[in-house]
């Protein structure tokens, strides 16, 4: 109850809280990650893309990523973590040529009612660049997962309306719908962003798939329109991007490529996750042997529902594809 009293009182603040800046800002000013849809972020990426399935995941995370245009590997960082609903991050810019800048987040995220997730964040910007420096962005968003298959979720971006030469941003508005089609956790999820006052045909969408072929590998993909705060209208349209997760038990290794609608390589990503919870591995043992540790009290606590990252581990060393 008293984290539901203080998601609300976070969003009432967005009324009270807005800054000003003059002059373009900078685009593509945020550190590459391999897009997930609203509907089926997961993990750490859903302090980027949605905060409220922060709350899915209740044990501690840990995530670096490097971004990358070129061969010799110069780009952004980002660090990421959190436990409980609860996640901090920042981004680190200034590579080809334009100005350090940093982004910091924090968000929260509250399971309000059975597979019902809310949460919020805030982002703001120190530059040394005057035209983005002190830019500040609130963020939240609704998640319901009825069972392992469905997902649907509501995010609204730069929902404090950032003032910009005097007058209001735009918020952005997304819809989306995931779906889980089976063993494979073959995904794919949908998203449709719509900004203040445009008609509901005037928006713009998002694409984004995933398949595990094998326990600890997975395959994900997109297609779409990139939209962040601030700019209005989407900052990369018609890209498309492929990368490729690894599953190590305790920890994942991921690289992600984003292309323009050309197919010319556009920018990289490669990333580092370390998880308290033990992740479905791709890394087999030669025999089939569980160490259990049990202990304490029973509880008939459900896990929600996990989309992207894998069954729960139930505390064991090891485990086969599937824990049920």
């Amino acid at each position: 109850m008293r984290g539901t009293v203080l998601l609300l009182l976070t969003g009432l603040l967005t009324l009270c809280l807005c800054s000003a800046i003059v002059g373009e800002p900078y685009p593509d000013r945020r550190v590459l990650t391999p897009y997930q849809s609203v509907a089926t972020s997961v993990e750490l990426w859903s302090l980027r893309y949605n905060p409220a399935a922060l709350a899915v995941d209740e044990d501690w995370q840990f995530y670096y990523a490097h971004t990358y245009s070129d061969s010799e590997m110069a780009g952004n960082d980002l660090v990421y973590t959190g436990f409980d609903g609860v996640a901090f991050g920042v981004e680190w810019l200034g590579s080809g040529g334009k100005p350090n800048a940093r982004h910091q987040i924090i968000a929260l995220s509250k399971e309000i009612k059975k597979r019902i997730f809310l949460g919020t964040s805030y982002r703001w910007v120190s530059s040394d660049d005057v035209r983005e420096n002190k830019a500040h962005f609130w963020t939240h968003s609704l998640l319901v997962r009825p069972n392992e298959r469905f997902s649907f979720a509501v995010r609204v971006d730069n929902a404090n309306h950032m003032r910009y030469q005097g007058s209001r941003t735009d918020a952005i508005y997304t819809y989306s719908a995931g779906l889980n089609l089976g063993k494979s956790k073959f995904i794919i999820g949908a998203d449709y962003h719509q900004l203040t006052g445009q008609k509901l045909s005037e928006g713009s969408y998002h694409l984004f798939t995933s398949v595990e072929p094998l326990d600890g590998l997975t395959i994900f993909g997109d297609y779409g329109d990139r939209v962040e705060p601030f700019y209005g209208t989407p900052i990369e349209s018609n890209k498309f991007g492929l990368g490729i997760r690894l599953d190590l038990a305790e920890m994942m290794v991921s690289t992600f490529n984003a292309f323009d609608k050309d197919g010319k390589f556009f920018r990289g990503n490669a990333a580092f996750g370390s998880f308290k919870r033990q992740q479905r591995t791709s890394v087999r043992p030669r025999h089939d042997l569980a160490d259990l540790l049990l202990g304490g009290k029973l509880t008939e606590k459900e896990y929600p529902a996990f989309f992207f990252s894998g069954d729960p581990a139930l505390n064991m060393k090891y485990f086969p594809s599937s824990t049920k």
